[in-house]
């Protein structure tokens, strides 16, 4: 919801979405500002008589006031757009921001959950796999609100805690991906289980080999390919286990030409819902850093696997996959045709080339000390004489920005 304000009552904590002029005639480059200082506040004075404030994306602290403004506003003085696509774009990003911060809880929880597990598995403790349904279907219903919500949070890895973050990474790609297939609720879930479950057997292969640097021996690699058999034959214990869930864990690294592990299976031997599993496992696998090499970015992700596609993968499903996430994928570093620098927030359906992206470096390469957010889909930058796109990707080893922590950031906004 947003409401008309006068500037001189413009507090610190505030959104400002829209002026009463374009924004194309004030210094400001980017559509919506969060007020953190006084000369944003002097800045709004200087050009403005009137804002409109965005209540959802002002800090909590100044919402019951903003309520209140919003409660003496008549309707018809409230701002309207004509465009339909623009109203779309603009209802997904506050979802997004909306169900960013539920969806920062579940994931958290997870987290806590995955770290538990897999130190039970360590330590041949019975294992909790209640737990892990419950997480699955929160998991699954934050992604129907807003799945760009919870694949923004894919990106907040760290090198040295790879395997429970990946394990949350796969269920979180595998629930959105299944759902762009149209998968019912207890597929989805099925999916979502074996996802999360997936890599558990690797906690009875040795730290020092799955943490090794340098190249593994053949005694060693079948070690780590032991993994997947492990984890089958742990969860098997489990009477209620479903089989599909099994199967995913058993299956995740056959591939369609037969020369996968571990029975060597080819072409529809192979489940759909393990065939998923597989594509988004290497998927977050190769965008992750680990102790051994640096993770690529999505977008060459994707390019790579599209060129692995026939081979290891079932064709038709990475280009459905690569729909999925879409040409820029959520958490991709691009850089504009103004030489601003920023990360791919969210992405509609609807607008696909122009994304809304949260600029982190300006022009001069200098760091914003609070990233503000561009909406490429607005009318304003789609103009000849003020046109704003995405110009190409951008490698996050090209940048000193730390991912972890801008994802981790804006999560908590």
């Amino acid at each position: 919801m947003k409401v008309k304000i006068d500037v001189n009552d413009l507090e610190h904590g505030m959104f400002v979405s829209e002026l009463d002029r374009p924004w194309t005639e004030t210094p400001f480059l980017l559509q919506g500002v969060l007020i953190e200082s006084g000369e944003d506040i002097a800045e709004f004075r200087r050009l403005c008589n009137h804002v409109y404030i965005d209540i959802e994306r002002s800090r909590d602290v100044i919402a019951p006031k903003l309520q209140t403004l919003a409660a003496k506003v008549p309707t018809d003085d409230k701002p309207k757009s004509n465009d339909i696509t623009l109203q779309v774009v603009e209802h997904e990003q506050e979802t997004f921001r909306k169900e960013l911060k539920v969806a920062r809880k579940i994931h958290h929880r997870t987290r806590g959950y995955i770290d538990k597990l897999l130190d039970d598995v360590r330590l041949g403790n019975s294992l909790d796999t209640d737990t892990a349904r419950e997480l699955v279907g929160e998991l699954a219903d934050s992604i129907s609100r807003s799945p760009n919500a919870m694949l923004w949070l894919t990106h907040m890895k760290k090198r040295d805690e790879y395997t429970s973050i990946h394990c949350m990474n796969v269920c979180i790609l595998a629930i959105t991906f299944g759902r762009t297939l149209g998968l019912d609720r207890q597929r989805l879930d099925l999916l979502g289980l074996g996802a999360l479950l997936h890599d558990i057997g690797k906690m009875q292969v040795p730290l020092e080999i799955l943490n090794k640097p340098g190249r593994l021996t053949d005694e060693e690699f079948d070690l780590v390919k032991s993994h997947s058999m492990n984890g089958y034959n742990l969860l098997r214990q489990k009477e209620d286990m479903p089989a599909e869930v099994l199967e995913i864990v058993r299956s995740h690294h056959e591939r369609i030409n037969g020369r996968g592990y571990p029975q060597g299976l080819s072409g529809d031997l192979i489940d759909q819902l393990t065939q998923i599993t597989s594509i988004v496992d290497v998927y977050d696998a190769i965008t992750s850093d680990r102790c051994y090499h640096d993770g690529i970015s999505p977008h060459e992700a994707l390019k790579n696997m599209f060129d692995w596609a026939g081979e290891n993968f079932d064709a038709e499903l990475v280009e459905q996959f690569i729909k999925c996430l879409g040409i820029y994928p959520i958490g991709s570093m691009v850089e504009l045709n103004s030489g601003h620098i920023g990360i791919v927030v969210s992405a509609s359906e609807k607008a696909r080339l122009r994304p809304i992206i949260l600029v982190v470096i300006n022009r001069s390469g200098e760091r914003y000390d609070v990233p503000r957010l561009l909406n490429l889909a607005h009318p304003q930058w789609s103009k000849k004489e003020n046109l704003l796109e995405v110009k190409h990707i951008v490698s996050s080893h090209e940048t000193d920005l730390d991912m972890h922590q801008i994802v981790s950031n804006e999560a908590v906004i």
